[in-house]
């Protein structure tokens, strides 16, 4: 009985002709050389469906890191990376604890989204082009937490605020289109005498307080876009 890769076959046991073992070698030889071409070209269908592939820098893996001091511009690596208060890195836009989310790549721009940890996260996102990262932006717009200070909605609404002695205001950001403050009086008297306060000249820059009677300050706070 012959295997049909190979035209001998052989009892075991017994003692085998030099001729018939050539053949099965020869015939081995042959088979193999004959589907060499169809092993090269099966390969070079399966490296080319790999490389159509998704590359696994691409994948999303999660790292929790557990070195101080990192500096978060060395990361360009997509991935989402986990700090704790006890690992705060360098170059974190708020807080000391969150998490950083990676993606992008080297060819068009990289964009790094930081999560502050808290009931109610805050979300900062900056970019990086030309080697170098941009300025962290707050999701909810531009702020300056001052007196006066300020809240840029990147839907263009800015909300300002102030507490105010002076006879004029000036917004720390200048409005295009409309704006509308509301002002509180800090300040009354028991006096029947006339007591006003109001204001005039407004605009889109600020607006000027009058007053007549006790007046100390002004709480103010003006909505517009």
């Amino acid at each position: 009985m012959t295997n049909s890769m190979i035209p001998y076959s052989f009892i075991p046991g017994t003692k085998a002709k030099a001729s018939e073992v050539n053949a099965n070698f020869i015939a081995l030889a042959d088979k193999i050389d004959a589907n060499k071409s169809i092993c090269t070209e099966d390969i070079s269908d399966i490296n080319t469906t790999l490389s159509t592939k998704a590359d696994k820098t691409e994948l999303i893996n999660e790292h929790t890191i557990t070195s101080a001091d990192t500096d978060l511009d060395d990361y360009t690596t997509k991935g989402t990376y986990i700090f704790s208060s006890l690992y705060t890195p360098v170059n974190i836009p708020k807080g000391t604890s969150g998490m950083l989310v990676v993606t992008g790549d080297t060819e068009s721009t990289i964009k790094q989204i930081w999560y502050c940890d808290g009931e109610n996260p805050e979300i900062y996102t900056r970019d990086y082009t030309n080697s170098t990262w941009g300025t962290w932006y707050s999701a909810l717009g531009l702020s300056d937490i001052e007196n006066p200070g300020y809240l840029k909605l990147p839907n263009g609404i800015i909300i300002q605020w102030g507490a105010e002695t002076a006879s004029e205001i000036t917004y720390p950001l200048a409005y295009t289109t409309f704006a509308c403050p509301v002002f509180c009086k800090d300040g009354w008297s028991e006096s029947l005498t006339r007591s006003d306060t109001g204001i005039s000249n407004q605009s889109l820059t600020g607006f000027d307080i009058g007053s007549l009677g006790l007046f100390h300050s002004m709480n103010w706070i003006v909505i517009g876009y």
